[in-house]
């Protein structure tokens, strides 16, 4: 028994163009353009058509009954327009006659007050001669001697005395700081009960006027200040050492204070009391640059 089988479907492949023919496609399809082109520039189709526009020409005849033909008519002559009017000049003012008795009072007021304005000059004085730097500094030690306080040789002073108790006595030692404190706000030294007040007069007032006597202090000027040295003293008013607390503002006037306390070197008449009270805190002395 035979039995039937469909045939299988045989798949076509697409055919394609082969290179000869498309290049003679090419090559016919440039021939038609480049004929159409030709074609078309030598019917001038490419050429802008020129636009044509009516113009009206009319012809004026001119007649010259006067003269020839062909002489033009005479033109008319323009008058040129009238000149501007000139401006009329004003009349001069003259000035308002002054009276001869209203510049007689003008006079007489001008002159006093020159007058006024002479007797107010001041009239220069004439001025002092300068003083050498040796005149002022003899002056100054004169001063400060005639100033200076004395101590009164009648006054006896009792060693390890003590005031008797009376309720004012101190019984607080102060400290360095407390006795700066005090010495600033203007309390003289000796207020307290463990040395006399006119010892420490004394002493403070020896020792002021030594270091004024070897000072040289410089030229015043109004921005110096007052200055304070702390002076310690050692045995027999050796002085130990001396620094400068509070500047006068000046380099200058602070070391001509440290060079007088290097000149006075020793004060032998201070106390002995004075020196091992004040020996370890120092003594602070203020000075003051005067005018000259």
């Amino acid at each position: 028994m035979q039995t039937w089988r469909p045939e299988p479907e045989v798949v076509r492949e697409p055919s394609l163009i082969g290179v000869s023919s498309f290049v003679i496609a090419v090559a016919i399809h440039v021939a038609v353009f480049v004929g159409f082109w030709i074609f078309a520039v030598a019917n001038g189709l490419f050429e802008k058509k020129e636009e044509i526009i009516p113009i009206d020409l009319s012809v004026v005849v001119v007649e010259n009954l006067d003269g020839n033909d062909e002489e033009p008519p005479p033109l008319k002559k323009e008058q040129p327009p009238p000149p501007p009017p000139k401006p009329t000049p004003r009349p001069k003012q003259q000035p308002p006659k002054v009276e001869k008795k209203e510049e007689k009072a003008l006079e007489k007021i001008v002159t006093n007050i020159v007058k006024k304005v002479e007797q107010k000059k001041p009239v220069e004085k004439a001025q002092p001669p300068k003083k050498t730097a040796e005149e002022l500094r003899a002056e100054r030690i004169k001063r400060m001697r005639d100033s200076a306080k004395t101590v009164n040789k009648t006054t006896v002073i009792v060693q390890n005395s003590r005031p008797q108790p009376n309720g004012r006595t101190d019984k607080k030692t102060l400290s360095d700081a407390e006795i700066k404190k005090l010495l600033d706000a203007g309390y003289k030294p000796g207020r307290s009960n463990n040395l006399a007040a006119s010892v420490e007069q004394f002493a403070y007032s020896l020792i002021k006027q030594t270091f004024e006597a070897k000072w040289d202090p410089p030229l015043w000027t109004d921005t110096l200040k007052p200055m304070t040295i702390r002076v310690w003293f050692g045995g027999g008013g050796r002085i130990v050492k001396s620094k400068i607390e509070k500047s006068s503002g000046d380099i200058r006037a602070d070391q001509s204070l440290k060079e007088a306390a290097s000149r006075v070197k020793a004060i032998p008449s201070l106390p002995a009391e004075f020196i091992k009270k004040y020996g370890k805190q120092g003594v602070p002395l203020s000075f003051t640059v005067k005018p000259n």
